[in-house]
């Protein structure tokens, strides 16, 4: 900041609050390489379209080519800067492909925003073993491998922010989520270390539930589902905490609809409703749920 004599006029002065009040005006995402795992639908879609709309520079990584290139096309059809790389989390030569790939493309990754993860929810008495596998390969092992592809960068840039995506039921156990809940613990565990985030919402409604192979965790899945909150609530709230300058980290949101608040689908699109029957302001809250 370039100061000015204390004889200046009023107009010319530059105080701290201006500053601090100037930079909480600035778009700190305008050209900021971005990586988001799975991007090809639910909050990483929504989360792609809100960070490129603010002029960030989103790689979109997922295991579905279809999806993912018609987002990139409608990103840039928005006017955005978007581009797409087929990955396996599970695979760490997958990921560290993906960030040798974002930095060819775009540059040094400066954000990465962990989301690709699988809720199959079963009780332990039907042994679901082979869902459980692959929630811990996806929801442990993805995220470990992507925090180790970008910290070499980071550390030598001492800049770089992450976001881990996490949940509710990395607060408390639901009935069926046992092993579900245990990964995102495991996600609450490991946050923190360079500017890290976590955002842990609700049930979202992604479609989720008719991924889930038991029968009555099945059930449950869409039960929970029918007050799910809608993905672009969450995007919101990625928005806010990368969307900081500096010297500020937030490093933790909890997002769920309020008691008593309508949120099932078909209530997010009624007018008559306060706010569509979504929570005003989700993206400020400081704490953060997600069941995803």
């Amino acid at each position: 900041m370039i100061s000015t004599p204390a004889h200046a006029p009023p107009e010319y002065r530059n105080t701290e609050e201006e500053s601090r009040q100037a930079d909480s005006h600035a778009n700190h995402l305008q050209g900021r390489v971005r990586v988001i795992s799975g991007a090809s639908s639910g909050i990483g879609a929504a989360t792609a379209r809100a960070l490129a709309a603010r002029g960030a520079r989103v790689v979109l990584a997922a295991r579905n080519a279809d999806k993912l290139n018609t987002l990139v096309t409608e990103i840039r059809d928005a006017g955005g800067t978007a581009t797409t790389r087929v990955t396996d989390v599970t695979r760490r030569d997958d990921v560290e492909g993906l960030m040798d790939f974002a930095a060819t493309e775009y540059g040094p990754v400066e954000h990465l925003v962990n989301n690709a993860g699988l809720m199959l929810f079963s009780k332990w008495s039907d042994r679901a073993v082979d869902d459980w596998d692959n929630m811990l390969d996806t929801n442990l092992r993805g995220y470990v491998h992507a925090i180790s592809a970008v910290l070499p960068g980071m550390i030598a840039r001492q800049s770089g922010h992450i976001l881990n995506l996490s949940s509710v039921a990395g607060i408390r156990v639901g009935d069926a989520s046992g092993v579900y809940s245990a990964t995102k613990f495991f996600i609450r565990g490991i946050t923190h270390g360079i500017q890290v985030s976590m955002i842990s919402p609700g049930v979202i409604d992604t479609g989720w539930a008719d991924k889930v192979s038991n029968a009555e965790g099945k059930q449950i899945a869409h039960d929970l589902s029918e007050g799910a909150i809608h993905q672009d609530r969450v995007a919101d709230a990625v928005v806010y905490a990368l969307d900081q300058p500096i010297e500020v980290t937030v490093n933790d949101i909890v997002i769920h609809p309020p008691p008593g608040l309508v949120t099932h689908p078909q209530a997010r699109s009624d007018p008559t409703l306060p706010h569509g029957g979504r929570p005003p302001d989700a993206h400020q809250h400081t704490e953060t749920e997600h069941l995803s």
